[in-house]
């Protein structure tokens, strides 16, 4: 009898086990389909409360404008770089899945939906700053403004709108016209050197 081990009881199995296991338990939900991952949320308010004690200044248009051309500039710019990104294949660029260094080290699918994110969220951004330059309240205070600077702000506006009818196709129109002006600079380069030979 005293060779026989007694049957393991569950709760000492337990207790083995915790006395053996170092570090952390730790049970994260994968979240990589939430909508709070993303940067753009549409959840916000569906309509504003005005003080009608608010003045309204005409000059605040046109740096609104700005921010709308800039914004959808920066569109056309993250819509080619995601169309690029999204062609090379992982293999071909990562032994590991991942890009990056020192710190700043990310797997290639989650940069994929950092673009889209950010394409996402630049799009959401251009619509609430074009609602805003043409709510009714900006329009009445536009009608007090200086007939040139009203011109500037409209030719503003439609110069975002003329990049935001194909983001895209105007970013790598940009991109194009910035290689050939590399090209021409390297080779102006390279025939100096020649040159001082």
């Amino acid at each position: 009898m005293s060779n026989m081990r007694k049957a393991a009881s569950p709760e000492r199995v337990a207790k083995r086990a915790m006395i053996r296991t170092a570090g952390e338990v730790r049970f994260i939900k994968d979240k990589s389909n939430d909508a709070s991952q993303w940067a753009w949320n549409d959840s916000g308010p569906q309509e504003r409360k005005i003080s009608p004690d608010f003045a309204f200044n005409p000059r605040n248009t046109k740096p609104l404008a700005k921010v709308m051309r800039s914004t959808n500039a920066s569109l056309g710019h993250a819509m080619a770089a995601y169309s690029v990104f999204t062609k090379i294949k992982s293999a071909d660029i990562s032994p590991d899945g991942a890009l990056g260094g020192k710190g700043y080290i990310q797997k290639i699918a989650e940069m994929r939906r950092a673009y889209m994110n950010l394409i996402e969220a630049l799009s959401a951004l251009s619509d609430t700053l074009y609602d805003e330059i043409r709510a009714p309240h900006w329009a009445a205070v536009s009608r007090q403004e200086d007939p040139e600077e009203r011109e500037e702000v409209e030719q503003i506006v439609e110069d975002a709108l003329d990049i935001k009818s194909d983001p895209e196709g105007w970013a790598e129109d940009q991109e194009e016209q910035m290689d050939e002006d590399s090209a021409i600079l390297t080779k102006r380069a390279s025939l100096r050197r020649k040159r001082s030979l």
